[in-house]
């Protein structure tokens, strides 16, 4: 491989990989005050309890943004479950509201399975506090771990 190719590698392709697998939440709304931009120095949590999976994100800024309910069966590679298979919930502490998916957020949630045996959930859709509508697009890695009430 030539020098030139290397350095290709090194400086474009590479970093482009390593950004594509970074843990996000990005958070927008349309004719309503800006949301805080989601900030978090932890990764994401998930954990099994009773054949169903749940994933949290928190910030260091006052978010709290879980993807709950989901089934264990469903939990597989290159999977797309839609809304009603899991909900998605964004708790904002510091403005005290809750925004939850309902029937109409029209979500979707991709699973991929990266090389290292985590598994990268991928979420886009709408979710609601009364009728503020925020619209998010989140990208949460980890590994489950199992609880000791697991009943599947």
């Amino acid at each position: 491989m030539s020098l030139k190719h290397q350095l290709f590698f090194i400086f474009g392709f590479l970093p482009i990989c390593l950004f594509a697998q970074r843990e996000q939440v990005s958070l927008k709304v349309r004719n309503a005050a800006q949301m805080r931009k989601f900030e978090y120095h932890q990764k994401s949590n998930f954990d099994a309890v009773n054949g169903k999976i749940n994933v949290a994100l928190a910030s260091s800024n006052g978010y709290l943004f879980e993807i709950t309910g989901i089934s264990a069966k469903n939990l597989k590679c290159v999977t797309l479950l839609k809304q009603n298979q899991f909900k998605a919930v964004l708790i904002d502490n510091r403005l005290n509201k809750t925004f939850v998916s309902t029937e109409k957020s029209k979500g979707t949630l991709r699973i991929n399975c990266l090389a290292d045996g985590k598994y990268e959930l991928i979420y886009v859709g709408d979710i609601y506090c009364n009728n503020q509508k925020v619209t998010v697009n989140a990208n949460l890695i980890g590994e489950v771990a199992h609880s000791n009430n697991v009943k599947n």
